[in-house]
């Protein structure tokens, strides 16, 4: 949610509001979402995303969690769950700033776009650790808050919700990615302090029992024993709300969700408020510091003059009579916030109420915190006013700044969208009869714009609950088996598409799932027995920046298909999608899936052959692409372990072994490429290739794929730029993924749900893509160059393309990309185009002739259209 400007004031007063802590040996609640970014973040100090570094990201939240668990930390993870229509003028900002960011495909902007599948890699890292976790209904923060004050522990996040929140808040900027061993004497004047190595080999941590001591303290040398105390803990601050208010002696607990409405949040305008800014007075503010901390200061100095009475007779008398409802109603939701303790996660973790009392329902509490506040739109009462300086400084630019930024947002028209279907149109109204429903759905009031009196509020009903969902699908969402946006389409009846890294010129990526999706919204709908059949999907317009609005009209399921939750013959839903998108031999497919490939690949599968079908712009290239990527995560990651995505590094460790072992296995090659000429696609295979490939041929393997895990150096120019169409055509890809991920659940578990993390890596795939797109025969090269010294790999390769092209005939005949060299005559230099060839034309790159071969070719020469250098050999 967020407090505006209160992370930057206390970041610049830390040494004030933040203490120094070791964490250890206690629970930590943990806001999930916030953590989630917070992780991404520090992966891409490791890769490049390109719209999804999973394996990376996987790798950095598992090893968060070891720290947590070294220090005997218990975390509880709570994840936010669907929109509240309060919250949606911030969301659609926040869609319209990632639509500005796709627009550039350099490499700064694609560092921010968040991959689609981040959120479903974390919470499977989440499971494979044993990790409590739930996903609330909706928004987590006041769950957090609550259930970190039930069970006295800290909170982890880094949401300045939580300098509000009456809680132990540890920001995670404060919170340092090691343990440390601390050795100290009883009395505690003597001790040393160590840091704990946890990527040491066995044999130096045997030696030095993995600590290595960095301080001492004292003149006796510390031993750890029996008459010593030993703990490790993780070095961190602590903030809580005492630090901020004390030094305002007359400013009481209560006051403090009022000052977070005065501040500004993402459920209240700041030009709502700006009547009221200008209004207030205080005394004397030093002018020279910054805007928004002189607004803090000025806030709190101004509600310690005042009673929790007082102070919202004093707003709400000068708010505009179309606001005083709606700003009345955000002072009882945020101070409900702060006083319910009805905590669900409790419950649901299983973990033994701590609080002696009876804990109130939303509805006594907003009863209770009426009756306190009295009459809001009475007279004020009298408080002291030192008049000299004004609030506000230039507050009213501010504000009207940032709702221009927001109406781009809100501007939803139909310019841009090249196709409508028959069951779907576009929305082209305002947005004001939307914002309106909005703000009377949260309000629950009504409001005499005449006089702008207040109206005496009704009791309070809480519409975002779980309370009326079926069982079988409350268990499959808190347990966050299924993305959050089945939530919007339930209760809101909603979809809102964030862009990947994709092309704007082209419709959305997830244009390509819209019959997945629909299925999903059917489904929901049917089991909740309501008549509703359609929804409303935004994302962005095509060709320029901004969003649109497509309505998606009598969505149900097909004729002769039914639903029934947890029961096998859901698949018949499945394999209906897969034969309306025209799949011919859809029977057998679903048939050699469940007798052949292996359960963790079924699903993975699937959704190459619904992208191929589905996407005119997949080529083989493409398939190669995805497949080889999985064999590197499924296969030989698993199998090698810890190897270092660094080239220079890995070929520099094992130098020797990699030349040892290619002049080795030239002499068995040809051997075991006759016994594997025959190998077919089963179960029997793949456990022969995850069990017994040999690990020389997966470590030459990964000799020549490890190159693929990271840009050219060219690429991290920040004016370079990438192919658009191909990261497009992935994007697609992630799409189909996303979406049978979220099918599959609601389905009762057809098939084993993917795990991205151990399939599919943007970057890698991107850089395949590219390096084999103008190979005339792809499987040769791959045979000659990138599994050369490796046949095993090489026929899985073979067999599992076979198994996608026999039921995509076509796929063989889909044209491909070809870049080529020519010379601009006005400007003398060399630029590159692009022309789509056929897969038979594609000239052949010569990757297994010797340069003997090509030297003595006659005629005009050969030119190799993928070396730029080749035509200086016609010069010799």
């Amino acid at each position: 949610m967020g407090v505006r400007g209160l992370t930057t004031f206390i970041a610049g007063n830390a040494e004030l509001y933040l203490k120094p802590y070791e964490l250890r040996d206690t629970n930590l609640v943990i806001d999930g979402d916030n953590l989630c970014l917070q992780l991404y973040q520090k992966s891409q100090l490791k890769s490049t995303p390109l719209g999804g570094n999973y394996d990376i990201y996987y790798r950095t939240v598992v090893d968060f969690f070891a720290l947590l668990k070294l220090a005997n930390v218990v975390p509880y993870v709570l994840l936010d769950g669907g929109y509240e229509p309060r919250k949606m003028s911030v969301v659609r900002n926040r869609m319209w700033k990632k639509i500005q960011v796709i627009k550039n495909f350099s490499t700064a902007s694609i560092m921010v776009t968040m991959p689609l599948m981040l959120r479903e890699v974390f919470v499977d890292a989440l499971q494979s650790e044993g990790i409590h976790f739930m996903r609330c209904a909706f928004e987590a923060d006041d769950e957090v808050a609550i259930l970190a004050r039930k069970l006295n522990c800290p909170v982890l996040s880094y949401d300045s919700d939580f300098y509000i929140f009456d809680v132990q808040y540890i920001p995670y900027v404060t919170l340092t990615h090691k343990v440390y061993r601390k050795v100290t004497d009883k009395g505690g004047e003597n001790f040393k302090i160590g840091i704990i190595q946890r990527n040491q080999s066995k044999k130096t941590q045997r030696r030095s029992k993995g600590i290595k001591f960095v301080a001492q303290c004292g003149d006796e040398d510390i031993v750890e024993g029996a008459e010593t105390e030993a703990y490790s803990y993780i070095d961190c601050c602590i903030y809580t709300i005492d630090n901020l208010i004390a030094p305002y002696d007359q400013l009481s607990k209560d006051m403090i969700p009022l000052f977070a409405v005065l501040l500004g949040n993402d459920y209240i305008e700041r030009s709502v408020l700006a009547p009221f800014y200008e209004v207030i007075c205080t005394g004397r503010v030093n002018r020279k510091i910054n805007r928004y901390e002189r607004r803090l200061k000025v806030t709190l100095k101004w509600l310690q003059h005042h009673t929790l009475q007082s102070a919202t007779r004093a707003i709400i008398k000068h708010i505009k009579g179309e606001h005083k409802q709606t700003v009345y109603r955000r002072i009882l939701t945020a101070m409900r916030g702060y006083n319910c303790e009805n905590c669900t996660s409790l419950q649901y973790f299983g973990l033994q109420d701590v609080a002696s009392s009876e804990t109130l329902e939303d509805d006594d509490v907003e009863i209770d915190l009426h009756n306190c506040l009295g009459n809001a739109d009475g007279p004020d009462e009298e408080c002291p006013d030192f008049r000299d300086v004004s609030f506000l400084d230039n507050e009213q630019a501010v504000g009207d700044g940032e709702d221009a930024t927001q109406s781009q947002d809100e501007d939803i028209s139909d310019d841009g969208l090249s196709q409508k279907s028959a069951d779907c149109s576009e929305n082209t109204d305002d947005d004001t009869e939307a914002r309106n429903s909005e703000k009377n759905h949260s309000s629950g009031e009504e409001t005499n714009a005449d006089d702008g009196a207040l109206v005496q509020p009704s009791t309070f009903r809480n519409k975002h609950t779980d309370m009326n969902w079926p069982t079988w699908f409350k268990e499959i969402y808190r347990s966050a088996k299924v993305p959050r946006f089945l939530v919007d389409l339930l209760h809101s009846n909603f979809y809102l598409n964030y862009p990947q890294i994709e092309d704007i010129n082209q419709p959305d990526s997830n244009a390509i799932s819209y019959p997945i999706l629909r299925t999903i919204f059917a489904i929901l709908k049917t089991s909740f027995k309501t008549t509703r059949t359609e929804f409303t999907y935004t994302t962005r317009r095509v060709k320029r920046s901004g969003s649109r609005k497509v309505l998606f009209k009598e969505v149900r399921l097909p004729e002769g298909v039914t639903f029934v939750p947890n029961a096998a013959s859901n698949v018949k839903v499945m394999q209906k999608l897969f034969e309306e998108c025209g799949i011919q031999e859809w029977r057998e497919l679903f048939q050699s899936v469940d007798k052949n490939v292996p359960a963790n690949l079924r699903l993975y599968f699937l959704a190459i052959i619904y992208w191929v079908k589905n996407c005119p712009n997949v080529n083989l290239a493409h398939v190669h692409a995805v497949i080889v990527c999985m064999l590197q995560l499924q296969i030989i990651d698993k199998a090698l372990k810890n190897q270092n995505r660094d080239v220079q590094l890995f070929r520099q460790q094992n130098q020797s072994f990699l030349d040892q072992e290619r002049t080795a296995s030239k002499t068995s090659l040809k051997k075991t490429e006759n016994q594997q000429s025959t190998a077919m696609f089963g179960r029997a295979f793949y456990k022969q290739l995850s069990c017994n490939t040999p690990r020389s041929e997966l470590m030459l393997a990964y000799d020549s794929l490890v190159e693929h895990f990271a840009l050219s150096e060219k690429k991290y120019d920040k004016r370079a730029t990438f192919d658009v169409a191909t990261l497009h055509t992935l994007a697609c890809f992630q799409s189909v993924c996303y979406n049978l991920y979220a099918l599959v659940p609601v389905l009762g578990y057809p098939f084993e749900n993917l795990r991205m993390h151990a399939l599919y890596n943007s970057l890698f795939a991107y850089n395949v893509y590219n390096s084999i797109n103008a190979r005339k025969n792809l499987l040769e090269h791959a045979r000659t160059t990138v599994f050369q010294y490796s046949p095993t790999l090489f026929t899985a390769l073979r067999v599992m393309v076979e198994f996608v092209e026999k039921y995509l005939p076509e796929l063989a005949n889909r044209s491909r990309a070809l870049k080529t060299r020519i010379r601009s005559s006005k400007s003398k230099s060399s630029e590159f185009s692009t022309r789509s060839v056929k897969s038979a034309p594609v000239p052949l790159a010569n990757d297994w002739e010797t340069k003997a071969d090509t030297s003595d070719s006659g005629g005009e020469g050969f030119i190799d259209e993928n070396n730029k250098f080749s035509q200086l050999l016609l010069a010799i």
